[in-house]
């Protein structure tokens, strides 16, 4: 067709050439995109992609996570219950690390026991084998009790937890069932320390570095986050990530950003508003929300040269690199020859906190 897409975009389950011809596997494989028959584990795959996984909670739930709606066909859900096997179950043990397969937005199951003679454990996820963001929960079988991973014990890398736990809150002897929820593709690890006096006796190494890939479909918690049909945070109609943005969502037009000026107002709770830059120089840019006084969500996308449609580009629901102090988004979005001159856009979206905050974005150029 004549139209230029990033190689990124290849077999992503999203038709970015009007003659589809960039989903077609033979397409793919010439241009050294790999096609992986077991790319989601025991996730469903959905139709068309080699990328985009869905986790069986998010199969039939009202809400779309695959670009072509299939994980919402009650066919492919009951195809996918019957052949699905959870993870199995492993033990952890005092002194020892364990490590396993990783897919995104899982949940996998672990017990452990304190050994008698033993008064204190940490479970640690600051590990360079651990390559991304997770989240440690313990449990006895009736809920009586329940110890969360901490992060006041902070790792070097985003998003890792220590869980820590003594005869105060577990009983040596005991099987406790512990849960580890992953936010990457990759490689989970946990390192398990125990101690016979106490906790402050148990040292744990917080060097790691991040080292995974996300996923395509993001976070879905049944009316939250859905990245692979966009941001959604009151019904499935909101956004729609991977075919542009619906304007009628958004309350403004769209406000012109220039490097270095920080654009302020207010903005509410489910609120969305636009701002727009033309991407003229051959450096990435960031965009700086740091100053903003509760949650929001960067969505960027540019606009098509020719048809004006939004192409998403990238998203970010909080500060992941670091940059800001709390959970407000900061976005680096990375130069992309192919939209040289392109009209970008920014949507700003209110989630947590008050029912309205205060708002800041700049461009960093």
């Amino acid at each position: 067709t004549g139209k230029c897409i990033p190689k990124a975009w290849l077999c992503d389950g999203t038709n970015d050439c009007s003659d589809k011809s960039d989903e077609e596997q033979s397409v793919c494989l010439a241009n050294g995109v790999s096609i992986s028959t077991n790319a989601c584990g025991n996730q469903y795959s959905c139709k068309g992609s080699s990328g985009i996984c869905v986790v069986a909670d998010w199969m039939c739930d009202d809400y779309q996570d695959c670009p072509q709606n299939d994980d919402e066909e009650q066919a492919n859900c009951d195809a996918f219950e019957a052949s699905y096997v959870p993870p199995e179950t492993v033990t952890l043990t005092c002194g020892e690390t364990a490590t396993g397969d990783a897919y995104q937005y899982n949940e996998y199951p672990f017990t452990f026991t304190l050994p008698a003679g033993y008064a204190a454990v940490k479970m640690s996820t600051c590990l360079t084998d651990n390559q991304g963001p997770v989240y440690l929960y313990l449990r006895n079988d009736d809920y009586t009790v329940q110890v969360n991973g901490n992060y006041s014990e902070q790792c070097q890398c985003s998003g890792r937890y220590i869980l820590s736990a003594d005869t105060t809150d577990i009983v040596a002897g005991e099987e406790y069932t512990v849960s580890l929820y992953t936010e990457f593709t990759g490689t989970y690890a946990i390192k398990v320390d125990c101690d016979a006096s106490s906790l402050a006796a148990i040292t744990t190494s917080n060097v790691c570095t991040d080292s995974y890939t996300g996923g395509s479909s993001g976070y879905d918690y049944g009316s939250g986050y859905d990245y692979g049909s966009g941001y959604d945070p009151y019904d499935s109609n909101a956004y729609s990530g991977s075919s542009g943005y619906d304007t009628d969502s958004i309350s403004n037009t769209p406000i012109s950003l220039g490097c270095g000026v920080a654009e302020t107002g207010t903005l509410a709770v489910g609120e969305a508003l636009a701002f727009s830059w033309i991407q003229s120089g051959s450096v990435d840019v960031s965009l700086n929300g740091c100053a903003s006084d509760f949650d929001t969500v960067f969505t960027v996308y540019v606009l098509d040269s020719v048809t004006s449609e939004p192409i998403y580009i990238a998203d970010n629901d909080d500060d992941s690199s670091g940059q800001c102090s709390g959970t407000q988004s900061y976005l680096t979005v990375p130069y992309d020859p192919t939209f040289s001159g392109s009209t970008y856009v920014l949507v700003l979206t209110g989630y947590d906190g008050t029912s309205s905050g205060s708002y800041s974005v700049t461009l960093e150029c």
